[in-house]
């Protein structure tokens, strides 16, 4: 798989991020797409932004408030469930890879809801639905690019890079790496990744190199379901951490130009996830550059 997909410059992309073992959320932005088919005559594409695995192992009991929506962790399902449904809908349906799939594939393991959660959700999955897992992950791409100047990644746009050749070269084995701080050192890999933010003259530098406008991304959760930071970056929250009335996704004209995240409008391209939940205004916050 190319490390970095170039979308279209036409049709609608729906945009999710961090469902992390979520099927109720997964299953949603599959309605929501396959509307979209229908609404724009089979001219729509879907991309989760990484983090499709790893959820919480905990009871209804002893949930706490700020994981959000209750929900049980169901990773290899919904692994397998996106692998058929890029099947399905071929060249139309889009993984990044996040820190939490690289885990698999010779990245640092995390250790978000278990002291190794790669080695658990492996011995949950067993050595067959491992391998396949590992080959699902293996077709994710580190990045996307848009003519209508959105560029995607997991993490923040701190990486420092020249041009697109840069993140086609990411080496992805994580040889030797054996935390997160390790891999945050190394070039490209770690900061799109495991970043959280970047400063302006990060994201811009980014921006130029991959011919962008606006960089959108998950990784981090944000309460209200997104946050803009200055005029380049968008945090994108749709699924884990939130309570359902605040989980947000995208729909972007793939033929439009934005020029910043401030072209994105509540109720045209943010929108809710679960309307019949959300408030009668959704917002999300705006951090000054």
């Amino acid at each position: 798989m190319a490390r970095v997909i170039r979308l279209p410059d036409r049709g609608r992309l729906l945009v999710c991020t961090d469902l992390q073992g979520c099927m109720r959320d997964y299953q949603r932005m599959v309605e929501i797409f396959e509307q979209a088919l229908i609404t724009y005559e089979g001219d729509a594409h879907l991309i989760i932004t990484g983090d499709l695995i790893h959820g919480p192992h905990i009871e209804p009991e002893d949930w706490p408030d700020f994981l959000g929506e209750y929900y049980r962790d169901a990773s290899g399902e919904v692994m397998i469930a996106y692998a058929g449904l890029a099947a399905q809908y071929p060249g139309r349906v889009h993984a990044l890879l996040g820190n939490h799939e690289h885990g698999h594939i010779g990245g640092p393991h995390t250790a978000k809801f278990a002291a190794d959660e790669v080695a658990l959700l492996e011995h949950i999955l067993g050595p067959a639905a491992t391998a396949r897992m590992r080959g699902i992950i293996h077709t994710f791409a580190l990045a996307a690019v848009s003519k209508c100047g959105a560029i995607f990644t997991h993490g923040a746009p701190a990486a420092v890079i020249d041009s697109i050749a840069d993140l086609e070269a990411a080496d992805l084995s994580g040889a030797g790496l054996s935390s997160p701080l390790d891999v945050l050192d190394t070039p490209v890999v770690g900061k799109v990744l495991w970043a959280r933010s970047a400063s302006d003259a990060e994201a811009r530098r980014f921006l130029r190199a991959l011919g962008g406008t606006m960089s959108i991304y998950g990784h981090d959760v944000i309460p209200e379901g997104y946050e803009m930071i200055g005029d380049e970056q968008i945090i994108v929250s749709t699924s884990f951490g939130l309570f359902d009335q605040n989980k947000v996704y995208l729909s972007l004209d793939l033929a439009a130009k934005y020029r910043s995240v401030h072209d994105l409008r509540v109720g045209h391209e943010i929108l809710p996830l679960y309307p019949d939940k959300a408030p009668a205004r959704l917002g999300g916050r705006a951090k000054a550059s």
